[in-house]
């Protein structure tokens, strides 16, 4: 098992359990339910390949690739003018019932490459990555959020 599938298995799942419906976030527009289900969202979006590339990488994917191989130290930039009123409607109807779906949607990133040895994901924002790649996306991704909620102390 990688590092990074020791954390996201482990010790993010850990932590979201003691999120709190009140918690109230270092930064951002976000609450809880909200963080939860975004990162439900992303993992399970970044699974397999939506789509494919059309010729030479984009300049959001030549950022990406470079965002990820310097580490994917993520950093808040609040867009302007951002509130609550942009927030999506809630998929589940508790806290509690979204930190239940993490574990699954973790497990589903980690059987699609199980049972696609070498695949390389895409998406036409990040580009093509590689389970590497996206491991380390993730894990840092998971990192940032429990750090923004005050699960982590240090985001590194």
């Amino acid at each position: 098992m990688s590092t990074h599938q020791s954390f996201l298995k482990g010790d993010a799942l850990s932590l979201l359990q003691d999120l709190k419906e009140d918690a109230v976030a270092k930064f951002g527009i976000l609450t809880p339910q909200h963080m939860v289900e975004h990162l439900i969202w992303v993992t399970k979006t970044t699974i397999g390949r939506k789509g494919e590339p059309e010729g030479a990488p984009t300049k959001s994917h030549l950022y990406f690739q470079k965002f990820i191989n310097d580490g994917a130290i993520f950093q808040y930039r609040p867009k302007e003018g951002a509130s609550s009123a942009d927030l999506k409607p809630l998929k589940y109807g508790s806290l509690q019932e979204a930190i239940a779906q993490v574990a699954p949607a973790i497990d589903r990133l980690y059987q699609y490459y199980e049972e696609n040895p070498g695949a390389m994901a895409y998406n036409p924002i990040m580009g093509e990555l590689t389970q590497a790649q996206l491991e380390l996306f993730h894990a840092q991704h998971y990192r940032w959020h429990l750090y923004q909620f005050g699960l982590i102390e240090v985001f590194a």
